[in-house]
């Protein structure tokens, strides 16, 4: 039996016929598990720029806002966010809605108490911040889900400093 089976070793000693075939049946499955994570990735990726580009619209526009009713500001900022566009527009991102978007106005001193440093040029001791963020459930994760990767949340923010009030 031990003889047998060490002349059909010896048989295919010198063949490399095969050999390729069976490289390449070893390989490709993680070479396709590899490339289905990276194309989820940068899904991933992609739809946490657009978020940003969103949120940074929308700080950007209150900060400069001149209505003389701030929740007008908001409605139009929030809206600009996530549609790009002060009405109407197409969502930046498929589900996100203004109601995931949070802002939030703070005075802060011009000037850090504690170490002294110029955080703001202002002539006055305190301007406004205006904060603008987001968390964006990102369900769809694909093959990483199969993987046993739970549910994602983006989280994303932005903060300019007032001009326009």
């Amino acid at each position: 039996m031990i003889a047998a089976l060490s002349q059909i070793i010896r048989r295919f000693q010198g063949d490399q016929g095969g050999a390729a075939l069976v490289e390449v049946a070893l390989v490709a499955p993680f070479m396709l598990l590899l490339s289905a994570g990276v194309f989820e990735f940068s899904n991933i990726l992609n739809t946490r720029l657009l978020l940003l580009a969103g949120v940074e619209d929308a700080a950007r526009y209150m900060a400069r806002c001149n209505d003389s009713n701030w929740n007008n500001c908001i409605t139009v900022g929030t809206n600009l966010a996530v549609n790009g566009a002060v009405t109407g527009g197409s969502a930046r991102v498929l589900g996100w809605t203004t109601a995931q978007i949070t802002v939030t106005t703070t005075s802060t001193p011009a000037i850090d108490p504690a170490t002294g440093t110029e955080l703001y040029l202002s002539n006055t001791s305190n301007v406004n911040v205006v904060e603008v963020s987001t968390s964006y459930p990102y369900s769809n994760l694909g093959l990483w889900g199969y993987l046993g990767f739970g549910a994602l949340t983006l989280t994303v923010s932005h903060q300019e400093r007032v001009f326009g009030w």
